[in-house]
């Protein structure tokens, strides 16, 4: 003797997935959703100077000096963060020239010449052989962007799914 399972309102159950599928099919406006809290949270850790890896950074020199913060000196950086969608990619970043530097660290060193010569504060000049800048990583996906990710991806499923049952 075989046991059956009999299903009745099945067509009820596939009406219902294909709408849901229906409004899956087109997640555009989730990856905006997603990029904007993306784009948001970079310009947090520049306001904020604390990294993807939520360490505060080493204060810059022309912080220091000049009050203010660091990588804050124009708004430059800060207002050039950008991301663009592309199906289901998401990217996020910058057409600031110097913005790697910024984010990596490194030695920088006169192109030609023995010296790398800056305007000080007090309106005078300087002249030094290189200037290290420290990683200030700003850039990138910290573990609470994760989370806020996910929160997102829970709120459009939900969303869907809720829509989906009218």
């Amino acid at each position: 003797m075989a046991d059956s399972i009999q299903m009745h309102g099945q067509e009820k159950l596939q009406e219902f997935m294909r709408r849901v599928l229906d409004r899956v099919d087109d997640p555009s406006k989730l990856w905006y959703d997603i990029s904007d809290l993306l784009v948001f949270n970079v310009q947090q850790r520049i306001k904020t100077g604390i990294g993807t890896d939520d360490k505060p950074w080493q204060k810059s020199w022309r912080a220091k000096v000049q009050g203010g913060q660091t990588l804050r000196d124009n708004g430059r950086l800060y207002n050039s963060i950008f991301a663009k969608v592309q199906g289901n990619k998401i990217s996020v970043g910058t057409n600031v020239k110097y913005a790697p530097i910024l984010h990596f660290g490194g030695t920088i060193k006169p192109k030609s010449g023995k010296y790398l010569v800056f305007r000080t504060p007090m309106g005078g000049w300087r002249k030094i052989k290189a200037v290290y800048i420290p990683p200030r990583p700003y850039m990138g996906i910290s573990v609470d962007d994760s989370q806020e990710i996910l929160f997102e991806i829970e709120e459009y499923l939900y969303k869907v799914l809720t829509d989906a049952k009218h």
